[in-house]
């Protein structure tokens, strides 16, 4: 059995000037997919849940409140908290769906090249473009944080204080988008070609178990990244006033 891993996403087919990605097509999967679902969870809701998916959503939703409000504080945890369940679910999802059989079974060949077959399906976060995108827009959003808590002149003074430290501060602060994006995209490519050797190798038992790491592995990527946006963005929150989103992100 011959294994594919690429680290690239592969095209599959073009719109005009626009080349669509397996990575891509998986993407457009997995929201479409948690847009029913989050229609499904809202459409008959009641102040004491009565179906078990709202009783999952609100389950989720309170964890990440929780999560974002203990770490950031009341104020900015909340404000922020739409991001953060955002980055937590799309990835936490995007992740297990990699995980499906049909990701990486189902091939698209070329009629012009014989042979030249690439899966129809692959995890989303086994991207680098993706994982990079969702970086910039956590990095981003912190920036902003900071700038909106302390003003222009406090977060530049901070960026800059003391002024030998000001190039540090920077490359810091774009190591953070590397960082994020090629430690999700890492271990997501990693464990999908682990699974890939392990299918071809031993086609039955012994794939399930890794199939069951790698769900414990999907979740805590998920879980990583986003508890790391929502301590940067503390941070920066708290960083230059003090206060108690200056207590909590430093606790």
């Amino acid at each position: 059995m011959e294994i594919h891993a690429s680290m690239a996403a592969e095209a599959l087919f073009h719109i005009g000037p626009f080349t669509v990605t397996n990575t891509m097509l998986t993407t457009w999967v997995v929201i479409a997919f948690l847009t029913v679902l989050a229609i499904l969870a809202t459409r008959r809701m009641s102040l004491v849940p009565e179906s078990r998916l709202q009783n999952l959503m609100e389950l989720i939703v309170e964890f990440l409140l929780d999560l974002s409000e203990k770490t950031a504080g009341p104020r900015v945890g909340r404000a922020v908290f739409p991001l953060i369940a955002t980055l937590f679910i799309f990835i936490l999802t995007a992740n297990w769906f990699g995980i499906l059989p049909i990701v990486g079974t189902i091939t698209l060949c070329d009629p012009h090249h014989p042979g030249h077959c690439v899966p129809v399906f692959r995890a989303a976060t086994s991207d680098l473009n993706i994982t990079a995108a969702m970086a910039l827009i956590a990095i981003t959003t912190v920036q902003v944080v900071g700038v909106t808590v302390n003003g222009v002149r406090g977060y530049l003074k901070e960026l800059t204080t003391p002024l030998l430290l000001a190039p540090i501060h920077l490359i810091g602060e774009i190591s953070h988008v590397v960082s994020l994006s090629a430690r999700l995209f890492g271990n997501i490519f990693g464990g999908e070609v682990l699974l890939v050797v392990m299918f071809a190798l031993v086609p039955y038992f012994v794939p399930i178990v890794f199939m069951g790491l790698e769900m414990f592995f999907g979740f805590i990527q998920a879980l990583i990244f986003s508890v790391l946006t929502i301590v940067y963005i503390a941070l920066a929150a708290g960083g230059h006033g003090g206060g108690e989103e200056h207590a909590e992100a430093h606790s």
